[in-house]
C-alpha cells in the first residue's frame, strides 16, 4: 500500500476515532472548529445534507457525527450536527460521479502532496507521454506487454493509467492529482481548505493515451464537484 493512501486512512481514522449517532433529521451539517483550548465547537464550513427540493443528498447512514454538545439549529429548528465526514449519494450530484465524500484531515497540503508524488514520478518517465493546456498537465503510460506494477516502486503504474494535475477551483493554489485506470478516474485529494477535502471517482470516458482533451474533460469534472459543493457550503444554517 502506497504512502499516499496509508497516510489518507490515518487521517480518516484519527477523524472518526470519536464518531456518534447522528440526529434522526437534519438538513445541514456543520465541520466545527477547534477552539483555543483544543476543544471541538460547532461553527465551521456548513453543508447541507437535504437538496432544494427536500430530496435527500447524503447517503443514509453514512455520516460520520462528533460528540460537541452544543450545536446550532436550522431555521426550522433541525439540529445542525457537527461531523468528521459525509458521504453523497452520487446521483444526486448530476456530475456522473461514482463517489463523491468531503472529509476531515490533519492537514491537506500533506495529504495532497503525498497523493501527487506519484504523478511527478511519472511526469519523469522515459516512456510517459505528456500532455498540456491552460489548466491541466497530465502523464499517460502506454500499453505495453513487459511493463508490469512493482509494489516496491510507487512510480510504477498500471500500462493505460493516467494521471492529471489539473488547477484547483479553490483557493490555496494546493496540489490536485488525479489518477485514471483503465476504467475508473479517482480524485483522492481536492482541498477546500486545510482541514477539509474532497474525495471523488467516476467512470472514465477515453482511455486514448496521448488526448489532451481527456485532461480539460478532468478539470471541467473538478469545476463541477466545487461548483456543486459552494452553494452548499456556503450556507449559514443560523
Amino acid at each position: 500500500m502506497n504512502k499516499a493512501i496509508v497516510s489518507m486512512l490515518l487521517y480518516l481514522c484519527a477523524g472518526w476515532a470519536s464518531a456518534e449517532t447522528c440526529p434522526d433529521f437534519f438538513r445541514f451539517v456543520d465541520f466545527g472548529q477547534k477552539g483555543n483550548d483544543g476543544v471541538l465547537y460547532r461553527g465551521g464550513s456548513v453543508f447541507r445534507a437535504e437538496g432544494f427540493t427536500g430530496d435527500r443528498l447524503l447517503k443514509p447512514g453514512s455520516t460520520e457525527c462528533l460528540p460537541v454538545e452544543d450545536t446550532a439549529k436550522d431555521g426550522f429548528g433541525n439540529p445542525v450536527p457537527v461531523v468528521a465526514g459525509i458521504h453523497y449519494q452520487p446521483e444526486k450530484t448530476a456530475i456522473n460521479l461514482t463517489a463523491l465524500q468531503v472529509l476531515t484531515v490533519d492537514n491537506a497540503t500533506t495529504a495532497a502532496e503525498e497523493n501527487a508524488e506519484r504523478h511527478r514520478a511519472r511526469l519523469e518517465q522515459a516512456d510517459a507521454v505528456v500532455t498540456r493546456g491552460a489548466d491541466f498537465l497530465c502523464a499517460a503510460v502506454k500499453e505495453s506487454n513487459d511493463e508490469k506494477p512493482d509494489d516496491n516502486n510507487q512510480s510504477d503504474v498500471e500500462p493505460g493509467s493516467l494521471s492529471c494535475q489539473v488547477v484547483s477551483p479553490y483557493a490555496g493554489n494546493i496540489a490536485l492529482v488525479i489518477y485514471c485506470d483503465t476504467s475508473l478516474c479517482t480524485m483522492p485529494v481536492m482541498a477546500i481548505n486545510e482541514q477539509i477535502v474532497v474525495k471523488a471517482s467516476w467512470m472514465r470516458a477515453s482511455d486514448s493515451v496521448g488526448d489532451d482533451r481527456e485532461g480539460s474533460e478532468i478539470a471541467e469534472i473538478a469545476g463541477k464537484i466545487h461548483d456543486f459543493l459552494s452553494p452548499l457550503s456556503s450556507l449559514n444554517p443560523g
